[in-house]
């Protein structure tokens, strides 16, 4: 059954139609919606409220609901101060040209669209598309997939696809998935997830979260997952957490996840940590990051982390990536490993064919790599290119026994460069 909803509609009406329309989101929860059932507001109006889904977790087999807009342009829903789409234990949902806002990172104190399980036994939830949609103004994430099992149990989502979509100017991530985290046992929360041509963006952090905030994109608990030709810019800029910071695009605790074709720049951090371009942090393995632009953040172009208590960390490659004048600040370098040696500390990681130019900054003093962490082994650069101005550091770590230098290219008194390649990642 198609819905239609619009200011010029009425609750009392049957809804079935753009003739006989309901008229409030408050109509639209009321409804007993179907499997295959589409709700459509009307374009270039705008919405107030806040909507909601509530299932079981039966498996909807092809048979989304969808929300979208009708007419020529998006409809607006405005939450206010609360949330602006919450899909609690529901599979199959897809959201289509809407934008969502809120009355503002300050003052808000929800997420734009937030997909919550809670079920045990294991169970992920399917199918959920989100497509040609905007979200601003909310306090946590614009997006953002949680699983929240009191067992701990693997619940979570799978087979999901948020695709050219913008999340800027929220407070704690632009888009954000995270599960129940229990290092000790096998399996992921969340799986098969894909992530292409979005852009996250001025989500400054929140001030006082005593955790870090104001990240791009970032994934946790995922066992497959694809990044691709998205940007991430000006995150981060009030985090103001000592003990870490906000990326433009990273993982922790994921297994096979591709970061590929992605700009990430200008991210910051109020504080002395991160603020940097992309991440593999906290247990991910068998992963690879290639063909992406990072610059002029403040923290590391392409950081590799391993923190305590986290999953062994193995058999990641970073490839064909380029970073111009990352480290503007707190000692970072453009490419910067960083391990406690939790569970082997960082292993069997290769770098191979990266393009790294590093500037002297006023804030900093950054260096093309740094790999100077005792907690690192069987790393190995290979055929790579750094280039210094001659005033920052090349390499900082070039004798650590457990890293081995072979066929790269070492220049300093350089240009910052132009690097063709930098186009070719963004198309």
């Amino acid at each position: 059954m198609k819905y239609y909803v619009s200011l010029f509609g009425d609750d009392s009406n049957v809804g079935t139609s753009e003739t006989y329309p309901w008229r409030s989101i408050e109509r639209v929860n009321a409804a007993q919606l179907l499997p295959g059932d589409s709700v459509r507001f009307h374009a270039n109006q705008t919405f107030f409220g806040n909507l909601c889904l509530i299932g079981e977790g039966v498996p909807l087999e092809d048979m989304p609901l969808t929300f979208g807009s009708y007419g020529s342009g998006r409809a607006i829903i405005d939450a206010g101060c609360g949330t602006g789409f919450l899909a609690r234990n529901v599979g199959g949902v897809h959201l289509v040209g809407l934008d969502f806002v809120g009355a503002g990172a300050s003052k808000n104190a929800g997420s734009g669209i937030l997909f919550v399980n809670t079920l045990l036994e294991g169970v992920k939830l399917t199918d959920i598309r989100i497509h040609c949609v905007d979200v601003s103004g909310f306090k946590d994430s614009g997006i953002c997939f949680t699983a929240e099992p009191a067992d701990r149990s693997w619940s979570g989502f799978r087979d999901v696809r948020v695709t050219h979509t913008m999340s800027h100017d929220n407070g704690d991530a632009g888009i954000n998935c995270i599960g129940a985290w229990n290092p000790e046992r096998e399996g992921y929360a969340h799986a098969d997830f894909y992530i292409g041509k979005c852009s996250a963006y001025r989500n400054v952090g929140i001030p006082g979260k005593e955790r870090h905030s104001g990240n791009g994109i970032v994934l946790a608990q995922v066992e497959g997952a694809l990044i691709e030709h998205c940007r991430a810019y000006e995150n981060g800029g009030l985090n103001d957490y000592e003990g870490g910071g906000p990326v433009g695009i990273w993982a922790w605790d994921a297994d096979r996840v591709i970061f590929q074709f992605n700009e990430s720049h200008h991210n910051r951090t109020g504080s002395g940590k991160d603020g940097g371009g992309f991440d593999l942090d906290g247990g991910v393995r068998n992963s690879i990051v290639q063909y992406n632009y990072s610059h002029d953040n403040d923290g590391p172009g392409y950081l590799l982390a391993q923190f305590s208590g986290a999953r062994a960390f193995y058999s990641n490659i970073l490839h064909h990536n380029v970073s111009v004048n990352d480290g503007r600040r707190n000692r970072y370098g453009g490419v910067h490993l960083w391990s406690t040696g939790a569970n082997g500390g960082i292993t069997d990681t290769t770098f191979y064919a990266n393009t790294i130019y590093m500037a002297q900054a006023a804030a900093s003093s950054p260096a093309a790599v740094d790999c100077t962490s005792d907690g690192i082994r069987n790393i190995r650069f290979h055929n790579n290119n750094f280039q210094t101005d001659g005033n920052a550091a090349l390499i900082r770590g070039k004798n650590n026994q457990n890293v081995v230098f072979e066929c790269n290219q070492f220049r300093t008194n350089c240009q910052s460069p132009r690097f063709p390649i930098a186009a070719d990642i963004k198309q």
